[in-house]
């Protein structure tokens, strides 16, 4: 049997929303073939409600630990360093012992940091221990040249890329510039890529009633402003047809950031007269997502045609094509790959809110081929982004990087 840390300073596990669901679905692909895993938390988890969350447990069979001490993250900057001192210091503890008592044969690492992923690979080879990175963002993509962070990411890709033992890469474009820097350094760093993941029945979701209610769905961070502001410009362009519909935007609205984005949307929305059609959920409980995806007439998941869009793979995407409502989306990245317009979702040739009120006035016209699309969108979701599916052949390539590395 083998024995697996995933380490991280931001998946929030297990009550965290989209990197929660990835390390959990990841680490449950792992159990498939009896493997051991075990998530430290290097911090605490950035969560709505800290009460009752507990420092250590098991969460769909997987040992969870935050070492430091507290399971969720502080309000407070003196808690949050004490936090960061106490995590680091006793993780590292824990993952001697485990290597001393024989119980850890490899390490993924779960960061976007450049200085957590330097030290644990530093130490990790110390003690013998393989390192793999799971890369489901490219940090050059989300920063543009000479902007704040450039200078970090860059040495992430080009620093710490080079020191893994492997990589588990989330799209084609992440895969292809590993590649790349692999052959510039001449190491060959083993790749293994693990598209989105889901571990969601869709019959218990088929079981569950429609409201009835007619509303559209954009489930996402209200950070990214400009996406939030061009689903009100959908929805404006919907009203001009004669549309008009509700938009339910979920996600976490109550820290200072979210908050001012909120207020900016707003501000935005009530300048185009569509204040009353926006409805601000917050965030919510993974059965309350999934019963109002499945309600919904359409799941809204436009990406700007940006190198970031072109780079990653929403998670998101995953579970709205489960719930088999029909996803509006545009043609980027790894969208391209998988779906297809009028056969497993609606997709619009461009990020253009006049064409995403298109795709979303042929799902009200066409409320059978918009059935149809569903389903079909909840079969590709089965049978490629499952993790008992998606995540065949990933003990066999962590059992070859582990024998590789000794």
């Amino acid at each position: 049997m083998l024995n697996i840390i995933i380490i991280s300073d931001s998946a929030n596990f297990p009550w965290g929303m989209a990197a929660s669901n990835r390390v959990r679905n990841l680490a449950k692909g792992l159990t498939l073939n009896q493997c051991a895993v075990e998530y430290i938390g290097l911090r605490g988890a950035e969560v709505e409600n800290p009460e009752g969350k507990k420092k250590k447990g098991i969460y769909a069979g997987v040992k969870y630990n935050y070492p430091g001490g507290s399971s969720a993250r502080s309000t407070s900057w003196l808690m949050r360093r004490v936090d960061d001192l106490f995590g680091f210091v006793f993780s590292v503890i824990h993952v001697l012992y485990q290597k001393i008592t024989g119980k850890l044969d490899a390490v993924i690492i779960y960061s976007m940091r450049y200085h957590t992923v330097f030290f644990w690979c530093h130490f990790l080879h110390i003690i013998h221990i393989p390192v793999i990175l799971e890369v489901c963002e490219w940090p050059l993509a989300r920063v543009q040249r000479g902007a704040k962070g450039f200078k970090h990411a860059s040495k992430f890709c080009f620093k710490i890329i080079p020191k893994v033992d492997a990589v588990l890469p989330i799209s084609r474009y992440i895969d292809n510039e590993i590649k790349k820097i692999s052959e510039s350094v001449d190491k060959n760093i083993p790749s293994f890529s693990i598209p989105i993941l889901i571990d969601i029945d869709p019959h218990e979701i088929s079981l569950q009633q429609k409201s009835g209610e007619s509303y559209l769905m954009y489930s996402g961070a209200i950070g990214y402003i400009d996406i939030a502001r061009f689903v009100v410009d959908t929805l404006h362009e919907l009203k001009t047809r004669g549309i008009n519909l509700l938009v339910k935007f979920t996600g976490t609205t109550t820290g200072k950031f979210e908050k001012k984005k909120v207020e900016e949307l707003r501000r935005y929305a009530a300048g185009k007269g569509m204040l009353n059609q926006l409805e601000l959920t917050g965030y919510l409980e993974e059965h309350e997502l999934h019963r109002l995806m499945h309600g919904a007439l359409a799941l809204l998941a436009p990406m700007p045609e940006i190198l970031q869009s072109e780079s990653k793979f929403p998670t998101k995407l995953g579970y709205y094509l489960v719930s088999g409502s029909p996803v509006v989306t545009n043609a980027v990245g790894e969208v391209g790959l998988y779906l297809q317009d009028g056969i497993n979702a609606f997709v619009a040739n461009k990020f253009d809110f006049h064409q995403i009120a298109d795709k979303v006035e042929q799902i009200i016209k066409n409320p059978v081929l918009a059935e149809k699309v569903g389903r079909n969108g909840r079969k590709l979701a089965m049978e490629k982004f499952h993790y008992t599916l998606a995540c065949k052949g990933l003990n066999d390539f962590v059992q070859q990087v582990i024998s590789n590395y000794r």
